[in-house]
């Protein structure tokens, strides 16, 4: 049997976790070490997950910096591993049920990856190292207590208030320990003023779908009917609408589907916060999928783009663009997510990152994908066609969003549309 050594202060005090990933097949592969020493973090990748065959990729930019590689950081993680962990509020809030510090990110990765990562990673004891390091107190924690609280479990990557839990014939609910769930239940934002953004991004991916773009499968459910956040019940009350979206990183039988986002492709740091919206634009998004998972799917990277503009979305930055990797090292496009109509909450939102140089939505036009179009290889005739042609969808299928805001809202949105010239333009 593994002996786990315990952390106490007359033992190393190094500390590392094991990096796991789930391939195709359900079986999981040892990747590397996670490892801390004195406020330092660095990630070791073990030579035998280079030389496994059809190994499950783990992140484009450990592709790209090869074997050799041994990425480090002070204090936080590196960059694609702190990608994975709760942002803002969110992470205060794990912190604290956690009693620990928020800018102690490997001690916050130990805590909460044991179950229910993104994709199809998870964090183990580093058994095989021996007595050489010690194992995370953090992941030698309990969580048999009836009352243990599901923020250290199950809450996930971002900003928002948001559980994963597991969607059965039952119903919803917390996951069991171990189990990873399938379904991202969103809660509503309390902050005064921000009332309705379950049901208004609801009403954004069915108008998604209905224009024919890839979107999450989303519905609405009563808090009070989830099993296991009770506390959260209690704090809402019973009746108030959660958005549940169905995780397009599971498979049934339990399996998980690796993904990242495109700020874990890009290496960007997580700790600027505007960094997400800054290190890079809308062109980059394309040239990034579209060179990884082929010119044709830059056509949805438009759709979708014409889409934030025409409902008002400021939050599709680089964590909000992701790849999923179905075979284990292919990546593809993952369906659109987290789309909000923001400028209902944020008045004068822009799109974030720019767009042919600019983010203000009514500066973009047909035109505005034409550097696009040059950079992607799909040229720039076929960019503005493409964006026109969402514009079409979209308006025709507009009518949708009235079911899912209120009627002073759906006015709103629909009188902004006068505004944008990329709207305005195909009239």
């Amino acid at each position: 049997m593994f002996r786990i050594l315990r952390v106490t202060d007359a033992m190393p005090k190094e500390l590392a976790v094991l990096v796991q990933i789930q391939a195709p097949d359900g079986k999981w592969v040892d990747v590397g070490y996670l490892r801390n020493h004195q406020e330092r973090n660095w990630f070791q990748i073990e030579d035998s997950y280079w030389s496994l065959p059809r190994r499950p990729v783990l992140g484009q930019t450990f592709e790209e910096h090869g074997k050799g590689w041994r990425p480090s950081a002070h204090v936080a993680l590196p960059n694609w591993f702190s990608h994975l962990l709760p942002e803002g509020y969110l992470r205060s809030m794990v912190a604290r049920a956690a009693q620990s510090n928020t800018r102690k990110e490997f001690s916050l990765l130990a805590r909460i990856g044991r179950d229910d990562l993104p994709g199809a990673t998870r964090i183990a004891p580093a058994l095989a190292l021996g007595d050489s390091v010690a194992i995370p107190p953090e992941l030698e924690a309990e969580d048999d207590a009836p009352e243990d609280d599901p923020l250290l479990k199950f809450s996930l990557a971002g900003v928002q208030l948001k559980f994963s839990v597991y969607e059965s014939g039952r119903g919803l609910t917390v996951p069991a320990k171990g189990q990873a769930g399938n379904v991202i239940l969103k809660l509503p934002d309390e902050r005064p003023g921000y009332d309705g953004v379950p049901e208004a991004e609801l009403g954004c991916l069915v108008l998604a779908r209905d224009s024919g773009i890839r979107a999450a499968d989303a519905f609405l459910v009563e808090l009070g009917s989830v099993t296991g956040l009770e506390k959260w019940t209690r704090r809402m009350g019973v009746e108030t609408k959660a958005l549940a979206v169905r995780r397009f990183d599971r498979r049934p039988g339990d399996l998980r589907v690796h993904m990242e986002e495109v700020a874990q492709v890009l290496n960007i740091s997580a700790r600027q916060e505007r960094a997400k919206y800054l290190k890079a634009n809308h062109e980059t998004v394309g040239a990034i999928v579209g060179g990884l998972s082929g010119p044709e799917v830059v056509g949805e990277i438009i759709d979708r783009t014409v889409l934030n503009v025409m409902v008002g979305n400021g939050d599709a930055h680089l964590k909000n663009w992701a790849l999923l990797y179905p075979d284990g090292r292919r990546p593809v496009l993952s369906p659109a997510y987290d789309i909000v109509p923001t400028v209902i909450y944020v008045p004068g939102d822009d799109l974030g990152m720019k767009l042919a140089g600019a983010r203000r939505f009514e500066a973009v036009t047909s035109k505005s994908f034409d550097l696009m179009g040059e950079r992607t290889g799909i040229g720039v005739e076929s960019a503005r066609v493409r964006a026109r042609d969402a514009v079409v969808r979209i308006r025709e299928h507009w009518g949708v969003l009235r079911d899912y805001v209120t009627a002073d809202r759906y006015h709103t949105l629909t009188e902004r549309l006068g505004s944008l010239r990329l709207f305005t333009d195909v009239q």
